[in-house]
């Protein structure tokens, strides 16, 4: 009887797998059928233009972003951008069918997936041109090889999809954002950009200036999307619950809940006015966007108290860490490039560790108000 019980509970995971696979070999056809007639004859480079790499980029980034939302269709939630937590199956908005919020939170995800894809490809057939300096790939190999990437993508973005959750989209956000500003650094025309700031990434007309500026848009975008579940005051605090510090408790998580979608729009407005295009909007949202953060981490407690004490301690840690480096600029101890890269990166942290601990918060049983005769019956 007990193998019959872990087989059970194993069957959707099984099942997800199989689905996963057919979408891996729809993908691999697909990508074969198209790369034949296209490399007939030829040696490709390994990357640059016209190459292995960029095929296998642009090909993945669109079979990531197909695969993603096929995934959200094949668990039967239709375009909903992860799986709704139980509590809230049968209310609101998630229990009929998906609002417009939902479809867009989805494009917006399958289209980072899909960006993850496209920098990822390129930077490792980077990697493997310097490793095989000028190698090239038969036309046969060459489309065998581009259609198992795009296999091993589709594979990999629809399991991903089946799963989804605002946990786990907290790892999707931080390596999104990490392959991103990677692939701008990596392919920056001028070597010493750092001498500036980290805004020079941003301000060429070069593929590193869009990786960059694309790469907080979207980024950007996603933290605007996912503010309204990790604040969802419905999952966070039971609606019956009228007692005081439950109302201060949704109070609260609104106020986060603004605070998060202006830093999503804060950030995205970095990456739209690049420093060479107006400075004025682009400080403005740098800035802004580390000015809201500082009011986040104080009004966390009170929109989140059953989070651990460490998470609280950590938000002052990193806010304190911003205030020093800050310091440390304005005294000319540290460049600004240094600085902004700094209070990015612990910006970035604290927001992915809240919305692990938001998810965690949400997953977890919720202790529903106590009424009526219930209330008075002892224990025992």
């Amino acid at each position: 009887m007990a193998s019959t019980g872990v087989g059970t509970r194993r069957a959707p995971l099984l099942s997800a797998e199989g689905a996963a696979i057919v979408a891996g070999g729809g993908a691999f056809v697909l990508a074969l059928v198209v790369a034949l007639p296209l490399f007939w004859g030829a040696s490709l480079a390994i990357a640059g233009p016209d190459s292995l790499g960029q095929f296998v980029a642009i090909a993945a980034g669109v079979i990531a972003a197909l695969a993603y939302v096929a995934g959200r269709l094949w668990t039967r939630e239709g375009p909903r951008p992860f799986r709704a937590p139980a509590a809230a199956s049968t209310e609101g908005d998630r229990a009929g069918r998906a609002t417009a919020a939902d479809v867009f939170d989805t494009i917006v995800i399958a289209l980072a997936h899909g960006v993850i894809a496209l920098l990822g490809w390129l930077a490792l057939s980077a990697v493997l041109d310097n490793g095989f300096q000028d190698a090239t790939v038969y036309f046969l190999s060459a489309a065998a090889l581009a259609a198992v990437a795009c296999a091993g993508t589709a594979y990999i973005v629809f399991l991903s999809s089946v799963q989804m959750d605002l946990m786990r989209l907290s790892t999707v956000l931080a390596v999104f954002v990490i392959v991103g500003i990677l692939t701008a650094m990596l392919s920056a025309p001028d070597p010493h950009w750092w001498m500036l700031h980290l805004s020079a990434l941003g301000m060429s007309s070069s593929v590193s200036s869009l990786s960059f500026n694309l790469t907080l848009i979207i980024a950007g975008v996603i933290v605007t999307a996912l503010a309204r579940y990790a604040t969802d005051t419905r999952e966070l605090v039971a609606p019956a619950d009228d007692r005081p510090e439950a109302r201060r408790s949704r109070a609260a998580l609104i106020r986060v809940r603004v605070a998060l979608i202006l830093i999503g729009v804060l950030l995205a407005g970095v990456g739209l006015f690049p420093l060479n295009v107006s400075a004025v909007l682009h400080n403005v949202s740098a800035v802004g966007m580390v000015l809201t953060f500082s009011l986040v981490v104080f009004w966390v407690r009170a929109a989140l108290p059953q989070a651990p004490a460490s998470f609280f301690v950590l938000g002052y840690v990193f806010f304190a860490t911003i205030v020093v480096m800050l310091l440390f600029y304005v005294v000319g101890y540290y460049v600004l490039t240094a600085t902004e890269l700094v209070a990015g990166v612990v910006v970035f942290s604290w927001l992915i560790v809240y919305l692990r601990v938001s998810g965690a918060a949400t997953g977890a049983p919720r202790a529903e108000p106590v009424t009526g005769a219930g209330a008075a019956t002892p224990a025992g």
